[in-house]
This record gives C-alpha cells, sequence and structure tokens, in this order.
C-alpha cells in the first residue's frame, strides 16, 4: 500500500479549513437575524423625573412626611402626590420617534434591556417597548378586544441600582442568600417602577374601519368572584379618524356575542388615550411573544395602534414603597370605584391631554388605621386598591385563602380572596424568590394574596428572599450558570 506524505495531510486540512469558512461566509442568514438588521433603530435616552410646577409636590418626597400623611389618614395630600408621580412620567420629552414626542415612561427601560446592559450588549430600541405577556395575568376569550399586554420598566435610578448590583442575575440572588440575607438591598428613594398595560387596535387589517370597541370600567362586584372584562357587559369606541366627542358615557350589554352600535355619546377619539402606533420591529416581536387563544387570532402588523389602558405604579420613597394604579376612564372627573370623585379632584391643573383622562386608585397602606411595619393580629379596615384591567379579573383560586383577610377592629373577618379585593402593596409585599428553586423551576413560593396585613418578618419568609416588594425581579430572572455556580459553593 502506498504510503500518503504527510504533505497531502496538510494540503487536505487547509482546503477542508478553506472550504469550511468559504461555506461559512455564504451561508444565507436566518429568516429572524435578516428581519432584525431590517429594522431602523432610534438613539432612545432614558429620561429622569422631570421638575413640575405643582405647589407642594416634591419628588422624591420626604419618606418622614409621607409616612405622615400615612399615619394621620392625610387622603388629599397622598392623592396630590400620587397624581404629581402621574404627571411626571406623563409628560413630554424633547425625543421623537416617528415625528411622535415620548413621554418620559416610554424611554425608561425595560427588564429584558437591562439585561443586555448587564450582560454587555448594546441596547436597540426602534419605538417603544416591546409588548410582553403580563407574568399575573392569563388572556380572556373576547368578542370585544380584551385582550392586556404589557412592558415594565425601570425608571434611570431604578434601572441604574439594577444593572450595577446585577439583580436580574440568579447568581446575585443566590450569592445574597449564601451570605445570610433575606433581602436584597433596597432601591434608592427616587426609584420608580412601573407596568403599563396595553390593548392592540388592528387598524392595518380592519378594511377601513375606523371605530374599535374596548371593555370600559363601570365599577366593581361585591362578591368573592372574578369580575373579568367579558363580564362588565360595558364598552366604549374608539375613534381612530378623531372625529368624535364622548361625553363620559359608556354602552350596557347583556350579550357578549352583540356589541352594541357605537352612539356619538359613546365614542371617544384616539388622542383621549396615550397611544402610539406600530412599527416593523414592534409587530415582530409582538407575533413572537403572543400566542392568542384560538377564538380571537390575532396578528400584529405596521400601522396597528397601541392605546394605554392601565398602569400600576410604584416609588422607592419610603420603606414598603408608594402604590398608585391607573385605567383610563370615560369620565374621568367621575371614575367609579376603587377610585373616586374625590381622587379625580386632586388631579393638579397643568395635567392635561390624555393623561387627565386616566382615573387612579392608591395603596400608600394596607389597612386603616396605620399598621406597623412587622407585627401580629393587626387589625382595621380594608384598603382597596386594583386595577380593573389586571386583578379585576382573579378568581378566588388565585389567592391564599388563608392569609387573604382583614380582621377589623368591631370583630369582623372580612375575606378578600378575590381580584376587586386586592391591594397593591399586600401583594407586593409577597414578592420573594427561592433560593433553593433556582436549578428546579420553583422560583417563587410565596403565593397571591388579597387584601390583607403582611408583616415584614412574617414566618412564610424564612429561607426565603425578599426582593424588595418588586415582583418584577421575580419574574425576569436569568439563571444562566446557575447550576455551575451552585456546585462551586458546594464544593468550597
Amino acid at each position: 500500500m502506498r504510503t500518503l506524505s504527510p504533505y497531502f495531510f496538510m494540503i487536505s486540512i487547509l482546503f477542508f479549513t478553506a472550504c469550511e469558512d468559504d461555506k461559512e461566509k455564504k451561508e444565507p442568514k436566518s429568516e429572524e437575524e435578516t428581519i432584525k438588521t431590517s429594522f431602523t433603530y432610534n438613539n432612545i435616552t432614558p429620561v429622569d423625573f422631570p421638575s413640575l410646577a405643582i405647589p407642594g409636590f416634591n419628588f422624591p418626597e420626604d419618606s418622614t412626611l409621607l409616612n405622615q400623611w400615612i399615619t394621620e389618614n392625610d387622603s388629599l395630600n397622598i392623592y396630590s402626590h400620587a397624581w404629581g408621580i402621574w404627571t411626571g412620567i406623563t409628560s413630554p420629552t424633547n425625543q421623537k420617534v416617528a415625528n411622535k414626542t415620548l413621554l418620559v415612561f416610554e424611554t425608561w427601560l425595560t427588564p429584558e434591556e437591562m439585561l443586555d446592559s448587564i450582560n454587555g450588549t448594546p441596547i436597540k430600541r426602534s419605538n417603544r417597548a416591546n409588548l410582553k405577556k403580563p407574568h399575573q395575568f392569563t388572556h380572556f376569550a373576547p368578542t370585544v378586544n380584551d385582550s392586556i399586554h404589557e412592558s415594565v420598566s425601570y425608571s434611570p435610578a431604578a434601572a441604574s441600582f439594577a444593572i450595577e448590583n446585577k439583580l436580574f442575575l440568579a447568581t446575585t440572588l443566590y450569592d445574597y442568600a449564601q451570605q445570610g440575607l433575606n433581602d436584597i438591598p433596597n432601591f434608592p428613594d427616587e426609584a420608580i417602577t412601573i407596568k403599563p398595560v396595553f390593548k392592540v387596535l388592528p387598524v392595518s387589517t380592519s378594511g377601513g374601519q375606523h371605530k374599535f370597541a374596548i371593555s370600559s370600567w363601570h365599577g366593581p362586584i361585591d362578591s368573592l368572584a372574578g369580575f373579568p372584562e367579558n363580564d362588565w357587559h360595558s364598552c366604549i369606541y374608539v375613534d381612530v379618524e378623531n372625529q368624535s366627542n364622548g361625553d363620559g358615557s359608556q354602552l350596557y350589554y347583556e350579550n357578549k356575542e352583540s356589541i352594541p352600535a357605537p352612539t356619538p355619546a359613546t365614542s371617544y377619539n384616539l388622542n383621549d388615550f396615550i397611544h402610539y402606533t406600530m412599527n416593523a420591529e414592534d409587530a415582530y416581536f409582538f407575533n413572537k411573544e403572543f400566542s392568542e387563544n384560538s377564538e380571537n387570532p390575532m396578528k400584529a402588523h405596521a400601522g396597528d395602534i397601541v392605546i394605554l389602558v392601565g398602569m400600576h405604579v410604584s416609588t422607592k420613597e419610603n420603606k414598603r414603597w408608594t402604590w398608585q394604579t391607573f385605567w383610563w376612564a370615560p369620565d374621568a372627573d367621575n371614575p367609579p370605584l376603587p377610585s373616586s370623585k374625590v381622587i379625580a379632584d386632586q388631579r393638579p391643573d397643568i395635567l392635561t391631554g390624555p393623561a387627565a383622562h386616566y382615573a387612579m386608585a392608591v395603596a400608600y397602606y394596607m389597612i386603616k388605621p396605620d399598621e406597623p411595619y412587622n407585627g401580629r393580629n393587626i387589625k382595621g379596615k380594608p384598603n382597596f386598591a386594583f386595577n380593573p384591567y389586571l386583578e379585576a379579573g382573579f378568581t378566588p383560586s388565585v389567592f391564599d385563602k388563608n392569609m387573604s383577610m382583614i380582621n377589623t377592629e368591631t370583630g369582623l373577618t372580612i375575606s378578600t380572596y378575590a381580584g376587586v379585593r386586592t391591594n397593591c402593596m399586600s401583594c407586593h409585599s409577597m414578592a420573594t424568590v427561592n433560593p433553593k428553586g433556582f436549578t428546579t423551576g420553583s422560583i417563587s413560593t410565596t403565593p397571591y394574596i388579597g387584601n390583607a396585613y403582611i408583616s415584614l418578618d412574617d414566618p412564610i419568609f424564612e429561607s426565603l428572599l425578599k426582593v424588595d416588594f418588586a415582583w418584577s425581579v421575580e419574574g425576569n430572572i436569568d439563571t444562566t450558570g446557575i447550576k455551575e455556580h451552585i456546585n462551586n459553593y458546594q464544593k468550597e
């Protein structure tokens, strides 16, 4: 047998390598890579909370004064402060996308973008934040457009803190637990976290339709049951051509399969809503994210319109954060529970335009009178504060019934295991991670609760890591490398 020269092997290797290099160069990009490179990105800079010409309003407010308002049940100052926060985050900036001015909150970073920053990946934004599935929510089968989409974001102060401390990494949180900590470091007092929720109007495929029905809130039921949008049997129409002048009315109907036709009184201009128009990137990532139920297949397209229907807003101005929630209201001057005319009357004069068309509820405390940070057998009156588009549909099965209750000073026990009896602070008090569950998928073991007093040292938190009331940390944890990280601890 003839022996092959070593030079033959060398030439063969070089030829094979060259072929592979050439193959790699000529191999076409994937469809996703091709699509992504076609997007036009804008330089969007996160904007800090602005200075506002509102008498008596400061942000961040001194925690001592905030706590004084809470202790003294000074509702009017609390309402005014919450409206000031809303005014600030919905203020216009000097940045535009497609000739439409961005509002302050629209420039803020999402958890996905903060993770990119932590991992050294450049952030690319072509428009507003991409819409995601709400962590707390499932879609209902709609006849009117009642699918809800969110884009959680952090203010620059909150985002910088999360990035610098790598709070979205499981390895970081595991390290905190190994150090014997039961809470992550507290966010700075100027931190704001938000959960805006939206509906998409399918303008691009409507065949010239210019009025779209959406469910509208008319107030809660007084029972321990879920109250989803399909059960409201009330709606309004959004006129994308801005040729309407709704007068605060809404349509009521019994049969959800037969939505009433629009009327002049129940048709509202698109400009009555905070909104934007989807571009190609928005639609692409929306369609990758969502799989609507079979009764409501939906595919977004560039040109579809996104309207803001609600938003949770929390600020770290005191230890347990401040909690305010907003939703679009046909009659924003006299909104139904959990808002009120008294709350609406505290809106500042500088709050104008579409941002003034939203109602508000606040949860600066869980029960009245003011409760201590730690305690047992605390009694008081419930403080229900929820967002109709987010919590109202929650049924009793969502909650821990044993913890979802208020014991009053008169000896009554009020059960709160339904969405219309919830409180933002009570729910977010339960935000934790279970460090032992990073490798099993059981990242959080604390339940959802309704309105209840939750002590900061409640036994339920034993062996868990509290995440400073931020469910958004728990819901966006990157577990990359966590198994190896835990193994290294076990070897030491």
